[in-house]
């Protein structure tokens, strides 16, 4: 498939995984309250034809790094030590130098400082999807404080006071939980703007997917959507919510749902109304799309005869295949490169985080 053909992957993904599943005879996983054309579909059946899968190349260890996003297939932008600040004063910190946030080269194996200061930690940097803008936190005791700067910028980031976490959206804007009580939306260089109708709400996470919000609130359980031309609020069917992830191009996104005892990743249409379960298992997290949205990436545990099995995870929608690309313990982060190409991931430490970077094979 060519490049430009693969923006339409998950809408023919979904139209398969439907047609596959009702063409099995095998029936989809029961959900209370759904009706018909809002089956979830289990993809991967026992006993298809063996497709060719997504396989890894090479593996690269970046001991130290918090990578978390992609400029290009060989520049990443990261966290880690600086090792031209001072050691912190902090106590428990005493024997390490802050993170600042820097841009590096795979290829050349160069640092440049992005922004950087004393007694500051800076992790999370997340790219705008046109790439001129970052959104990253501070963390260092108690809870992150949350700035945005350009890329261009030598002197950090704008401190978005109210911001309790936050994502990007698909218009370069970011939108988030505010401690102020609903949700607060900001453009890179705008104030600080609110959503009039859910000022009163206490949202836990919040994220745009085409012209609505989706939305978790602390009273409730279910994901919310709040219709941005509208302005109504409508419950979707989707309950036990632990986080929302938007594709790029705000069409779709992934949910992980867990009740305690398990979870489970569903990726669905903007509106609940079509809806895959790509993973089930212990634990889910470290969710990720390739820009083209062709590939999904998580890291899954899971209980195999008794025996805890876990590893990272890519699922390709265009050929429905699923691959296990790494087994390395509890993966936090991951992250695909521009082209798909390269993913990496992110391990925490106890004081600070570990990436690799794998270099994939993607099959036509």
């Amino acid at each position: 498939m060519k490049k430009k053909n693969i923006a339409i992957t998950l809408l023919a993904a979904f139209a398969m995984t439907v047609v596959a599943g009702c063409a099995s005879g095998k029936s989809p996983v029961d959900s209370n309250g759904e009706k018909p054309g809002e089956d979830i579909v289990i993809i991967g059946e026992e006993g298809e034809e063996p497709v060719k899968e997504v396989t890894v190349e090479s593996v690269e260890a970046l001991k130290g790094m918090e990578i978390t996003g992609w400029l290009d297939d060989h520049t990443v932008i990261l966290s880690k030590e600086n090792p031209d600040l001072p050691k912190m004063t902090a106590e428990e910190l005493k024997d390490l130098h802050p993170r600042s946030l820097f841009i590096y080269d795979l290829e050349s194996k160069e640092f440049t400082l992005l922004f950087g200061k004393a007694n500051w930690n800076f992790w999370g940097g997340e790219l705008s999807k046109d790439k001129k803008n970052v959104f990253y936190y501070e963390y260092t005791f108690g809870d992150p404080a949350y700035f945005v700067m350009p890329m261009a910028s030598a002197n950090g980031g704008t401190l978005i006071e109210e911001a309790m976490s936050g994502e990007w959206t698909s218009e370069n804007t970011i939108i988030g939980p505010s401690y102020k009580g609903g949700i607060f939306v900001k453009t890179p260089a705008g104030n600080v703007e609110h959503v009039e109708e859910l000022k009163d709400l206490s949202v836990i996470h919040a994220v745009q997917v085409k012209d609505a919000i989706l939305l978790t609130e602390v009273s409730s359980n279910s994901l919310k959507k709040f219709d941005l031309n509208t302005k109504e609020i409508t419950t979707l069917p989707l309950e036990n919510i632990y986080s929302i992830l938007p594709s790029p191009s705000g069409t779709h996104f992934t949910a992980i749902i867990g009740d305690g005892a398990k979870s489970a990743l569903v990726l669905s249409d903007a509106d609940a109304g079509t809806r895959t379960v790509l993973a089930e298992g212990i634990a889910i997290g470290a969710v990720a799309f390739s820009e083209d949205q062709r590939m999904i990436s998580y890291y899954l545990k899971k209980d195999v005869n008794g025996a805890s099995n876990e590893g990272l995870y890519v699922y390709d929608l265009l050929s429905g295949t699923t691959t296990l690309v790494a087994v390395d313990g509890e993966i936090q982060r991951s992250a695909f490169s521009v082209s798909g190409e390269k993913l990496s991931y992110t391990k925490y430490t106890g004081t600070g985080a570990d990436s690799t970077v794998l270099t994939l094979a993607l099959p036509e």
